[in-house]
């Protein structure tokens, strides 16, 4: 998927807030909502009981769904729920694609959350952040593992390869690549090392292997597409330079 400025994502999250125009839009659509500010909303969701914070996180999925820059405001509400995440299963990843990696699975679990599930609301929308998350662990140590015993990789190159695992992940994940497809392009194109190299590991011909990684970058290029965390920056940029509520 297109990254642009990841660095920034988690920055950008914990200092979102919305437009007073947005911000009564949203709670006039929601009974739920409209007695509250902004800032009022996220300290009930930090101290109030379990009932109170469905209810709020449910209005904020119905809010997303139909508005999806409010999508924003719902990934930065579970931020702390996305760091303890990441800390617990994700430490060894680079932390700003690890971010990135489960913004973009909430923004699919939000699309896709059923508005009959009303309780344990915020953990059953990282339950697909924390698998793909974890994949992506996987896929790096596994990666690792095929590496462990070639030379050092320069820093510079390290943030890159890691970027690619994040990247690799969510394809993976959403069955547009086998993780065979996804290592062979990491090992060949992030990497550097050859085609041939590749083969003899593979136990495949040349041609065999070309091809394989042919089909594979064509169903990945056509697959990939703005991701949510594009959605977050603009929005982060654009309170910036034109104030918030």
């Amino acid at each position: 998927m297109e990254r642009r400025d990841s660095a920034h994502l988690e920055t950008a999250l914990g200092q979102v807030v919305p437009t007073r125009v947005q911000w009564h839009a949203w709670t006039r659509s929601e009974p739920a909502l409209a007695a509250l500010t902004y800032r009022e909303l996220r300290h009930e969701l930090r101290t109030c009981c379990q009932q109170r914070k469905d209810q709020l996180l449910g209005a904020l999925i119905r809010v997303s769904q139909r508005d999806p820059v409010a999508f924003v405001i719902l990934a930065a509400c579970l931020l702390p729920a996305v760091r303890s995440r990441l800390r617990r299963y994700g430490p060894s990843l680079d932390r700003d694609d690890a971010i990135a990696v489960m913004v973009e699975a909430l923004y699919e679990a939000v699309a896709g959350h059923d508005n009959m599930q009303s309780r344990f609301v915020a953990t059953n929308l990282l339950a697909l952040p924390t698998r793909r998350l974890r994949r992506a662990v996987a896929l790096e140590v596994g990666w690792s593992r095929h590496s462990c015993h070639d030379a050092p990789v320069p820093m510079a190159d390290q943030a890159v390869e890691l970027s690619a695992v994040a990247m690799l992940t969510e394809a993976v994940d959403a069955g547009v690549l086998t993780p065979q497809d996804a290592g062979l392009i990491l090992e060949t194109r992030i990497v550097g090392r050859s085609l041939p190299e590749a083969g003899r590991r593979l136990r495949l011909g040349y041609e065999t292997v070309k091809k394989r990684r042919q089909r594979a970058e064509a169903r990945w290029s056509q697959w990939c597409g703005a991701s949510p965390s594009s959605l977050i920056l603009d929005r982060h940029r654009e309170s910036a330079t034109r104030g918030v509520a």
